[in-house]
This record gives C-alpha cells, sequence and structure tokens, in this order.
C-alpha cells in the first residue's frame, strides 16, 4: 500500500486492489469501456460505501467527477453494471482474494495466536444466504428453503485481528461434514468446529494425520471411555466455566482414542467436546471452544456492514462473483486498519473511511489518531442521588 498522504483515500483502496483500469485479455477482448478491473473496484468501492443498488453506483460517478478520473470513464448504467457482473470470472475473484489474503497474512505473521500456549485458532463455520424462491430455485434445498451457503475458515491472528484465509462457496444442499476434510489440512494450527463437521470418520482421520483440532459432538454419540485415562477435575479457574469430565474415548467407529472434555457454562448449559491437544488444560480447551462466537461475529460483520445478506442479482454465476466481491472489500477494509496501525476496531476503520472517502489521505490520519475532546467520568452522583438511586414512589389517593 502507498504511504503518499498527498492522494485521496478512495485512491488509497483501489491501490491495494491495483486493478481499476486493468483488462483481461480473455474476459475483456470485446468490451470498450467497463473492462472487469474497472467492474471490480467499482464493485468494492460499493461494498465499501455500502450501495444498496447498480443506480447507487452510477450516481456516484455522476456525483464525484474525481472517481471518473480515476475510472478512466465518466458514466455506468445500471444494466451494464449488471451483466458485467454476472460475466466475471469467478477463478479472477478468487485468486485476487486469495492474493490479499496473501498480504494479510504477511503483516500478522509475527501474532501469537489467540494466546502464546494455545496458538493459531482456525474456525471453521458455514452461513446461508437466502435468494428468492423463484429466481433462486437453482439453488433450492427441499420444498421451501432457497439459498447459498458459505464455508469459511477464519484465523485468529491475535486477539484482535481475524480473517478469513479459505472460503468454499455452494449450494444450501452441501453439508458442513462434506468440506470439512478440505478446510483441515495443516498440522501446525488448532482447528475449532461446531457439531455440523462432527464424523467419527473425520475425527480417525484427523488422529492418524496428526491434525489439532477441537469439535463439539452431538449429544446422542455413543463414547466408550477408555480405563485408566479419566482424569482429576481441578477447581476451575474460571467462574463461567465448570469442567464436568476429562478422559479419553472412543467411538464405534473408531480405533484411536480422542480427548473428551465436558463442561457446563454459567447459564449451566453442558457442552461435549472432542480434541487432540493433551497438552493443555480442560479449563484452556473450553476456553477455545467458547471462542468459536468469532466466526459467528465475522458473518454478522459482513452481512451488516457489506450488506451481504441482499445481493443485487440472482442469477448463479452473478451469486458467487458477490460473495467474493464482498470478501474482498472486507479484505481491503481490514489492510486499511493494518496500514493505519491503530488500535481502533475495523468497524471504527471502516466508518471513518466512509466519511473522508473523497478527502486526502492525511485527513483520514488525522481523524484516526485524533484525541478525544473530552475525558468523561460518566454521570455522577451528587449528594447521594444519581442514575443508580431510585426516589421513593408517591401514590396519590383520589
Amino acid at each position: 500500500m502507498d504511504n503518499n498522504k498527498n492522494i485521496r483515500v478512495i485512491c488509497q483502496c483501489l491501490y491495494v486492489l491495483n486493478l481499476p483500469k486493468q483488462r483481461f485479455f480473455w474476459d475483456d477482448h470485446r468490451t470498450h469501456k467497463l473492462y472487469s478491473g474497472r467492474a471490480i473496484g467499482l464493485h468494492v468501492l460499493a461494498q465499501l460505501l455500502q450501495l444498496k443498488s447498480y443506480e447507487d453506483i452510477t450516481e456516484q460517478l455522476q456525483a464525484h467527477p474525481e472517481l471518473g478520473q480515476i475510472f478512466g470513464m465518466t458514466s455506468v448504467s445500471g444494466p451494464q453494471l449488471s451483466r458485467e457482473t454476472k460475466a466475471l470470472c469467478t477463478d479472477t475473484l478468487q485468486d485476487l482474494f486469495y492474493h490479499l489474503i496473501g498480504q494479510i497474512q504477511e503483516r500478522t505473521k509475527d501474532g501469537n495466536g489467540f494466546s502464546p500456549s494455545i496458538g493459531r485458532l482456525h474456525l471453521i463455520d458455514a452461513t446461508d444466504i437466502r435468494l428468492p424462491d423463484f429466481l433462486g430455485s437453482w439453488a433450492r434445498c427441499g420444498s421451501r428453503k432457497t439459498g447459498v451457503r458459505l464455508h469459511v475458515r477464519l484465523v485468529v491472528a491475535d486477539p484482535d485481528t481475524v480473517f478469513p484465509d479459505k472460503v468454499i462457496a455452494s449450494t444450501v444442499n452441501v453439508r458442513e461434514a462434506k468440506v470439512s476434510l478440505e478446510l483441515t489440512l495443516e498440522d501446525d494450527v488448532t482447528y475449532v468446529m461446531d457439531r455440523g463437521y462432527e464424523k467419527s470418520e473425520h475425527v480417525e482421520k484427523w488422529l492418524t494425520d496428526g491434525i489439532q483440532f477441537v469439535v463439539r459432538v452431538r449429544d446422542l454419540l455413543q463414547l466408550h471411555p477408555v480405563p485408566g485415562t479419566e482424569r482429576t477435575i481441578p477447581s476451575s479457574e474460571s467462574a463461567q466455566t465448570r469442567i464436568l469430565q476429562d478422559v479419553d474415548v472412543l467411538t464405534n467407529k473408531t480405533t484411536k482414542p480422542a480427548r473428551l472434555v465436558a463442561f457446563a457454562d454459567e447459564t449451566g448449559r453442558q457442552y461435549r467436546v472432542l480434541t487432540s491437544r493433551w497438552d493443555l488444560t480442560a479449563d484452556e480447551i473450553a476456553l477455545i471452544y467458547k471462542n468459536r462466537w468469532r466466526i459467528e461475529l465475522f458473518f454478522k460483520w459482513v452481512k451488516q456492514h457489506l450488506k451481504l445478506v441482499k445481493l443485487h442479482g440472482s442469477h448463479p454465476d452473478g451469486v458467487w462473483n458477490q460473495l467474493f466481491l464482498s470478501l474482498i472489500a472486507f479484505a481491503v477494509s481490514l489492510l486499511l486498519k493494518l496500514n493505519l496501525q491503530t488500535p481502533k476496531t475495523q468497524w471504527q476503520v471502516l466508518k471513518l473511511v466512509r466519511t473522508y472517502m473523497y478527502k486526502m489521505w492525511e485527513e483520514l490520519e488525522n481523524a484516526v489518531f485524533r484525541p478525544p475532546t473530552r475525558k468523561s467520568r460518566g454521570r455522577q452522583k451528587v449528594n447521594g442521588f444519581g442514575p443508580s438511586c431510585k426516589l421513593p414512589q408517591r401514590i396519590i389517593l383520589l
């Protein structure tokens, strides 16, 4: 990313992509205006600005002449954008996404992961995106459900930085267990999965290949404790977790034992997880699984702040392309945050980027590192009265 402070914020965003005027030989040999590079840049810009339709993109070009200078065109129609979205090569978008992820990995390679003792976590889960019943009939599952599914492997580089490094897009009829082996290949990280990815054959393969994992199992799955492996349950270090059992077990379809850790959370809800991490305490295993919520927050972040929940079209090619364009926009926003080296969250940085999109980069930096105008101590009690003090109720008799 360019460190020049005298260029606009939008130029810094597009500099990451290095695509606005790029032309691909196979995709653009008959295109005269809206090259693939320009279309990708406009879509990523629309995601960063949270534009809701193709018409909003065309209005941006009309309202900001500097945007037309960057892209080398002054206008484009909504139907043109719709056609180009479907015509984009999905493999090209995938390559661009993984190229950006490679830059993020290079910047975060020195991170300690979740903690120095636990290391890096790879959280695996899937989210569904609904499509219209009629226009999305190509992605129908059953009689009522229509949509696509995004299988994601999320890297926890450090407690404040998470990003997807592997994505598999499918229709909603592809279950999680079918893609779990494709998402669990490295042996130097710990994979954290929910019940949808638990399968006895997969557990056996992970144990054989030395894959580190923590996966929740179904309540109905029969587990047989290995005699002599039950561990003493110490007093829990966390008041929010109560360890119930810690023992090696076998299933009806496995020959290699896995470690079972059963625990209850602060509400009394019980969980059973299988793991291959014998080097950690039971409390640490429980903590690893409880941090699986980070991938749920990632899905919520992308759907809310990049509007992934509602796609611009329902054509198969357009749907796959819009999914990867949203992920590319997420990678661009994270790279901006890493480049600024700010303790602000990614959402706080993205809000400022939207505000200063057509301003100079130096103005954005000043806004990011601007000290607070006042240091509030909150609402204080005066003479024993305050927000936490309730005044006595008065009863009026008529």
